[in-house]
């Protein structure tokens, strides 16, 4: 049997890690110079650049890998455990949508409106939308 639900979460995973990605490649990096980062002990301006794309791309691998799961999930109804395997990764990202609340909040500078920076950096709700998809998927 095919849990439809995590199917649609992955699909929603799916276009949410390729938004990722390509905002970066395209967006962000080109439009990013070595002279805007400081040289450190691990090297110099362009290591520390090289840094930040690094852990752009570790949240890329938590998409990646929560869509194996689930699709592994969506055609494997008969494996133990899956269902609290799926509740533990709504867990993993709804702490992930609490955390871009929290930096959204302490980056703001004097002055700017956290929910108008809120609506505008909208991300959070496509996590929403997978984690509600997930969950859905565990009731069956």
């Amino acid at each position: 049997m095919i849990n439809t639900w995590f199917l649609l979460a992955a699909i929603v995973a799916a276009g949410a890690v390729t938004l990722h990605v390509y905002t970066f490649e395209v967006w962000i990096w080109p439009g990013l110079r070595d002279e805007g980062f400081p040289p450190t002990p691990f090297g110099d301006r362009s290591i520390t650049k090289g840094f930040y794309r690094t852990v752009w791309h570790f949240f890329t691998v938590s998409w990646l890998g929560t869509i194996a799961l689930l699709l592994f999930f969506t055609f494997g109804s008969i494996i133990p455990y899956g269902n609290l395997i799926v509740l533990l990764l709504c867990v993993y990202w709804i702490l992930i949508v609490i955390s871009i609340f929290i930096v959204s909040a302490i980056s703001l500078e004097p002055g700017q409106s956290y929910v108008k920076t809120m609506v505008k950096a909208f991300q959070w709700v496509i996590v929403l939308i997978m984690v509600a998809l997930m969950y859905k998927g565990t009731t069956l």
